[in-house]
């Protein structure tokens, strides 16, 4: 009976312990435009009482195109989790604009791009703004994501989306990706 017991005890062990297990989760996004300006953004994401979404945070502006590689690391031990977030965005022409400084920016979707499960939480967003003097842009994304859980295979998934954006309001942004950055606003 004792050996019984212990052998169970070591089965459910070694359960709890493949149940948490450490995870890195690597992505690179790379947005290019034509007629639009092409912006990384990161912060809290926020909605008003009237359904308009904003960004509390920084931003990086570039003319042709950003390329934005993040890397979400969790470490799981007994009754605590580690997120680590570390993201670099690099403009593909080499100029950068910087919002050094913390902002708000005003951000909507485009279509087939939900922002709702988000509000409350850090986020990366890549967003463009349609230049004034056009009507709408072309945007092209490309984006990779790999999942490597400790104890399992890696799996990985890109897509390529190719979309015309028609232009916004000024001062407005059309959001083209979102992720999680693994936190909750302060």
């Amino acid at each position: 009976m004792r050996r019984i017991l212990t052998g169970c005890a070591v089965a459910l062990s070694m359960t709890l312990v493949a149940s948490a297990q450490d995870s890195t989760i690597k992505s690179k996004t790379e947005i290019k435009a034509d007629d639009a300006s092409v912006v990384s953004m990161t912060g809290c994401l926020k909605r008003d009482v009237a359904g308009n979404f904003t960004l509390f945070g920084t931003a990086v502006k570039a003319r042709e195109g950003v390329t934005t590689e993040t890397k979400v690391q969790t470490e799981n031990e007994r009754d605590e989790s580690k997120v680590t977030t570390t993201t670099r965005t690099k403009a593909d022409e080499g100029r950068v604009g910087t919002a050094g400084r913390l902002s708000t920016f005003i951000v909507m979707p485009r279509d087939g791009v939900s922002l709702t499960q988000y509000v409350g939480q850090e986020v990366q967003l890549s967003a463009i703004m349609v230049d004034p003097d056009a009507k709408d842009a072309k945007i092209k994304i490309d984006e990779k994501t790999t999942v490597d859980p400790e104890h399992a295979d890696a799996s990985s998934k890109r897509t390529k989306t190719e979309v015309e954006v028609d232009g916004a309001a000024v001062g407005h942004y059309t959001v083209m990706t979102v992720k999680p950055m693994g936190g909750s606003c302060r």
